[in-house]
């Protein structure tokens, strides 16, 4: 009864832990990241270094290991990916 008992907890706490990650994966690529997690370090660094490199010319240069979470990797994606499109989109208004 105790080996069940354990076998059923366990269970549910891992389809909670991936549960709870997938929706996370899903906030952090989701149409209004910017407004929703303009407070998250992570994708106010990827933003930042997005900007950065579309600013400067470069080609795009995901850097996730300077986070250690994947969680954090995925807001720092989703950051960099908003800031190198928003300056290529004002580089194409420009001309």
């Amino acid at each position: 009864m105790k080996r069940i008992f354990l076998f059923v907890l366990s269970v549910s706490v891992a389809v909670a832990a991936l549960t709870s990650r997938s929706l996370l994966s899903r906030a952090a690529f989701s149409g209004n990241t910017m407004v929703s997690q303009a407070g998250n370090a992570a994708f106010r660094d990827g933003l930042h270094l997005g900007k950065f490199d579309a600013a400067s010319g470069r080609t795009r240069h995901l850097s996730v290991g300077r986070w250690s979470s994947d969680t954090n990797r995925a807001w720092f994606i989703a950051g960099y990916q908003a800031g190198y499109q928003q300056v290529n989109a004002a580089k194409a208004v420009e001309e």
